[in-house]
């Protein structure tokens, strides 16, 4: 697979002089988003990046936000009210695939934007459809799923530091989001908890087979 990498520099969240890649739930102040909330800070991240970088997006929700870094309570008050309008939080589950999809799709409605989501499952030609939003300049939201049907196991996706992939892994992961900012062969480099990390594809297809399944493990798709 050829690389594929965003063309924009990704949002930077400030906090006491540490800048982050994206948002990171930890630092947001209500206590279920510091739990569940890494879907509203995965589609916060993505609405942002359009906002700044997409054509015709230039007004709208995000009008007021200052360019460069954003400063920690601005994001977590902008984050917040998507939380409460468009991506609510279920415990213990947090944010599933469909109001994820459901909430980008009524965002766009109702600022007239064109363009659709949709939620495609960890199969087929999904590394393909991920390479070509990349491609056209749009961040993927990617889900690595819970342990399935065995929930209650803790089986986790590796997760690695740039430039230590041959390296033993930084931690593991699951039911969670993540961002995927660019694409070089076998390796997706995502965002997540404001971190950039690398994740092995062929790891997350064995983890998807051995561990989830392919409707908990998958992609919110933009056209």
């Amino acid at each position: 697979m050829a690389e594929a990498m965003l063309r924009h520099p990704y949002p930077s969240v400030e906090k006491e002089g540490i800048l982050t890649h994206g948002g990171s739930q930890n630092w947001m102040k209500k206590s279920l988003a510091q739990k569940y909330g890494c879907g509203v800070v995965a589609a916060a991240d993505l609405l942002i990046y359009l906002h700044r970088y997409g054509e015709g997006w230039e007004s709208g929700y995000f009008r007021g936000l200052p360019e460069g870094p954003i400063p920690w309570e601005i994001y977590d008050f902008y984050a917040d009210r998507l939380r409460k309008r468009y991506f609510p939080l279920i415990p213990p589950f947090g944010l599933n695939a469909l109001l994820l999809a459901g909430g980008l799709n009524r965002y766009f409605r109702e600022y007239r934007l064109p363009l659709r989501a949709g939620w495609k499952p960890a199969s087929g030609d999904l590394w393909q459809r991920a390479e070509a939003m990349l491609r056209r300049d749009i961040p993927v939201i990617l889900c690595i799923g819970p342990n399935f049907p065995f929930l209650w196991q803790k089986r986790e996706l590796p997760l690695y530091r740039p430039g230590a992939e041959g390296n033993c892994p930084a931690g593991g992961v699951r039911a969670h989001y993540v961002t995927v900012v660019g694409m070089e062969g076998d390796w997706l480099t995502v965002t997540s908890w404001g971190q950039l990390y690398r994740i092995r594809r062929e790891e997350y297809d064995r983890y998807r087979r051995e561990h989830s399944c392919a409707l908990y493990c998958g992609m919110a798709e933009i056209r």
